[in-house]
């Protein structure tokens, strides 16, 4: 497939998207208000959609109609259906969150298209569903997802139990990189930990953790528990203890959901995924994001096609400037 073609596909998709009255839809608030925040930006989305669609095809060497794609973490689905568009063979959907599951049955009704087959749950579901069936997807795109995945090193071998042969690419704005983008994210992983951004923040859910569950502890040692453990899930926190085992944060700033092991928009150095990778016998390629043109301001749609050329012809030193990163990975046959 041509890239000409995809564009086409996408921009005709993106008319009927643009068309849908979203609030009057039989979906949950909180996919509502997400595709609230989006949708001024839905045509950038769907550029980065079309991107990474033709980056795993042409990767590929197969004809979209042979592709099994798994659309990971695909909240809304519009990935899952700008691939149905442009003729992927057979899409699997899969989120964790049942009411993004429950948004794109009522998004493909409502559209037209989407994928085949609709999943809840995670990695290992996905992993133990294909097996049980015996599909084994050649390719599995996420965005926005890999920043917050608690243990990679799971997470890829349950991928690799699908089908070690599978190409991975995943986009993430949690880009080692940038200067700005992690001076920023940085800000927000703070807030995370202090309450201003969630609340009660992160800490004071650890250190309440484990005040409830180590009534034994001094005030001291609650202290340098609860700062020793930022990035680990209560389970893994009740086991440190147990043995008296302090872990300490590999990182000065990123932090996760102690109930969840949600990562606020974790950044990892390339060589971290690299490693994670390793026992799957993958190799990892980076390529540059770029930024939004489709904006109503004209100078500033300017501007970003400007820095995106910049990006382009910039070799290596684009990844300090780009807003995002893309994570391509392939077996190393």
């Amino acid at each position: 497939m041509n890239k000409n073609e995809l564009i086409s596909a996408s921009k005709s998709l993106l008319a009927r998207l643009q068309k849908v009255d979203y609030d009057r839809l039989p979906i949950s608030d909180y996919n509502k208000q997400y595709i609230r925040k989006i949708y001024p930006a839905l045509a950038y989305y769907m550029e980065i959609y079309a991107d990474c669609l033709y980056r795993g095809i042409s990767s590929s060497n197969l004809s979209p109609e042979n592709i099994t794609l798994v659309d990971y973490g695909g909240g809304s689905g519009f990935l899952s259906m700008l691939a149905k568009e442009i003729g992927i063979g057979q899409v699997i959907y899969v989120d964790l969150n049942p009411l993004s599951v429950e948004t794109i049955k009522v998004l493909k009704h409502e559209v037209g298209t989407g994928p085949d087959i609709i999943l809840p749950g995670s990695s290992d579901a996905l992993a133990d569903w294909c097996q049980a069936r015996q599909i084994q997807p050649q390719l599995l795109i996420a965005t926005d997802l890999i920043e917050h995945v608690y243990n990679l090193s799971a997470f890829f071998t349950d991928l690799c139990r699908i089908n070690n042969e599978m190409e991975l690419i995943f986009t993430t704005g949690s880009t080692p990189y940038n200067p700005f983008v992690k001076r920023k994210l940085h800000r927000f992983m703070k807030d995370c930990e202090s309450g201003v951004a969630v609340s009660p923040g992160y800490y004071a859910r650890r250190e309440q953790y484990l005040r409830e569950s180590f009534p034994e502890l001094t005030e001291e040692q609650l202290k340098v528990w609860a700062s020793c453990t930022r990035g680990v899930i209560y389970d893994d926190i009740k086991r440190a203890v147990e043995t008296n085992h302090l872990p300490f944060p590999e990182d000065k700033y990123n932090t996760c959901d102690p109930e969840t092991g949600n990562w606020a928009e974790r950044i990892l150095p390339i060589q971290r995924y690299r490693i994670s990778l390793a026992p799957c016998n993958y190799h990892l390629s980076v390529k540059k994001g770029f930024y939004n043109t489709h904006r109503t301001n004209p100078l500033q749609s300017l501007l970003c096609q400007l820095i995106n050329g910049l990006i382009r012809i910039s070799g290596k030193a684009g990844l300090f400037l780009a807003p995002f990163i893309t994570l391509h990975c392939k077996n190393n046959k």
